[in-house]
């Protein structure tokens, strides 16, 4: 049947210190990602993107933050908002290997490997950020990413649909349901990490 889904913006906080082209991050940055199925976010391990595409980073509405997306996406994604673009034409390149902090803490996904930034070839700007969340359990393409690079391959839901114990928030909720999605966006409120929702 045809259903109606809730989508997500979401920030994925930058660790400080890292470098990408002649920008070193601050405290402040975020690679903003998009995604329709925000069940699938406790079990985040990557972000996905382009090599060949260009970002921008930009700060919104006069705040500090520095949010990164496809230059291509942004009027866009942030229609409605005041956009300054601080740094241009950021090759995707740059971006690999970028190490941001999970959005849950989730101790059987943790490793040397996890959440960090990867290149994919299905990554596209006709809708998003030009980033793709990225749980290596659910989605064909996130599971080849995640075979691919090493990342670990563990459930956050159980084989009736549930969230494991791992995810103390929702722990036995069903993932589908309306209100547990709502509660896992509430989380990424609270910690300053949604954008925005549709």
């Amino acid at each position: 049947k045809s259903v109606k889904d809730t989508s997500v913006y979401v920030k994925f906080h930058l660790l400080p210190n890292q470098k990408f082209g002649s920008y070193t991050t601050q405290d402040h940055a975020y690679i903003l990602a998009w995604t329709t199925t925000p069940w699938t976010l406790p079990g985040n391990l990557a972000l996905a993107i382009g090599e060949k595409i260009k970002y921008s980073a930009v700060r919104i509405d006069g705040i500090k933050e520095l949010l990164i997306l496809a230059s291509d996406l942004v009027d866009k994604v942030l229609i409605g908002h005041d956009v300054e673009r601080i740094h241009e034409n950021i090759s995707g390149k740059d971006l690999l290997g970028l190490r941001y902090e999970p959005l849950f803490e989730i101790p059987s996904l943790k490793s040397e490997k996890s959440y960090r930034v990867y290149p994919a070839d299905f990554v596209a700007t006709t809708e998003g950020t030009g980033v793709v969340h990225t749980a290596v359990m659910y989605g064909e393409d996130d599971y080849e990413l995640g075979k691919k690079f090493g990342l670990p391959a563990r459930h956050t839901v159980d084989e009736v649909g549930h969230f494991t114990q791992e995810v103390p928030i929702v722990v036995g909720k069903a993932a589908k349901d309306k209100n547990t999605e709502q509660e896992i966006i509430a989380h990424l409120k609270s910690k300053n990490l949604l954008l925005q929702e549709e």
